[in-house]
């Protein structure tokens, strides 16, 4: 297919889904899903921070992070984003003057929407830090596990920064390839612990989570930590995914979901889907930064509303809370860490997100996920011999 034919279907791509979009009800929330509500009233934010304890834990294991020259940087969530910006409800003005408090006053209110004004500051680069527990059950053992979740915040986020010419072409008609969005705080990894040793690294890559074991050497599945045990990550330029670390230019896959029909491009890097991309990172500095905990009851989390300005494209809307992050079935943190955990051959992979996903749209199989753990617990168990109790 020839360049001018890539460019006009895509460009008439775009502009059918713009006017499709255009004239469509557009006042749901992804933080209106059903699961969400019965997630949370069965495990309830907390008000409180991070005990001393587990603030010592989570700055033990503190990421490293590594950007390109000039790479647009990470920030404080409220002194460079929320201070800047206006607070609505139904389209009417609350404040010119958000702070932290009043912005919790809101949080439960799925019609607010905060308005971030770009405009050019010094920044304070922030990592949020909180700390998680539960266990992984399988069959008739419990393996008690620790999550601790590192997130980064930019105060936007572009498409993946490897698209091909006739894409940005085609996305640039109804967006800012580097401005899809306001907001951008789902950028985070977490290090799982078992009795204070980590045994897997997650990273949330676009709307998919990737997770890798611990052990003593890299693979495609595993990972071996350096010996201060700080997983060390690069910031794909524009999209600001997570990678693994590596001080060259890398091109990463990224797809927006893995499905059936993508997972191949994901693992291999092979047939690549007509609207998937490359995203690129390289890892040139490391960056310092401030580590910053807030009760996971904070609206950073919890925002029921838009934390961004609203647009009329799918996915161009401005994020609710960072616990909003994947479906209701995976926000159990043992469900998300299994289902990242893609460590076979394609066509075994193929059947597995097959048997996940269920009729409705937004529908787990737990004999699907079961496919999952059963990869998960074998490999864990060659790798680190954990005692499941």
């Amino acid at each position: 297919m020839s360049l001018t034919k890539k460019i006009t279907i895509g460009i008439g791509l775009a502009l059918a889904i713009f006017t499709i979009m255009s004239c469509s009800n557009n006042d749901s929330r992804f933080s209106e899903l059903p699961g969400f509500k019965t997630y949370f009233d069965k495990n309830k934010p907390s008000n409180e921070l991070p005990s001393k304890s587990d603030q010592l834990l989570l700055t033990q294991f503190k990421p490293r992070v590594y950007m390109a020259k000039g790479q647009t940087k990470f920030i404080d969530f409220y002194a460079d984003y929320i201070a800047h910006g206006s607070l609505y409800v139904d389209n009417k003005l609350v404040s010119n003057n958000v702070s932290q408090t009043l912005l919790n006053e809101y949080k439960d209110n799925n019609q607010a929407e905060f308005r971030h004004s770009a405009i050019k500051q010094t920044t304070s680069p922030t990592i949020y830090a909180r700390i998680d527990r539960s266990e992984l059950i399988y069959k008739d053992k419990r393996l008690p596990l620790t999550f601790l979740s590192y997130n980064l915040v930019f105060a936007n986020s572009g498409l993946l920064k490897g698209l091909a010419g006739w894409q940005r072409v085609a996305m640039g008609i109804v967006g800012d390839n580097e401005d899809w969005h306001q907001l951008d705080h789902y950028v985070g990894l977490t290090v799982v612990l078992s009795e204070e040793k980590p045994i897997a690294i997650m990273l949330q890559q676009h709307n998919y989570q990737t997770t890798w074991l611990v052990a003593d050497k890299n693979s495609e599945h595993s990972l071996r930590l350096p010996a201060d045990q700080r997983v060390e990550v690069d910031v794909a330029m524009q999209s600001n995914e997570l990678y693994l670390h590596s001080s060259q230019i890398k091109k990463h896959p990224g797809l927006s979901f893995v499905k059936e029909d993508s997972i191949e491009f994901l693992k291999t890097g092979e047939n690549k889907p007509m609207m998937a991309g490359w995203d690129i990172t390289h890892g040139e500095i490391e960056q310092q930064y401030a580590l910053k905990f807030l009760p996971s009851a904070d609206a950073f989390y919890t925002f029921k509303g838009k934390l961004g300005e609203g647009r009329k494209l799918p996915g161009r809307d401005g994020p609710p809370g960072a616990n909003y992050v994947t479906l209701p079935p995976l926000m159990p943190l043992p469900n998300r860490m299994v289902s990242g955990y893609r460590p076979r051959q394609v066509h075994i992979e193929k059947k597995k997100i097959k048997a996940l996903f269920g009729d409705g749209a937004f529908s787990i199989k737990p004999q699907g996920l079961m496919a999952y753990t059963d990869d998960f617990i074998g490999d864990l168990s060659i790798e680190t011999k954990p005692f499941l109790k």
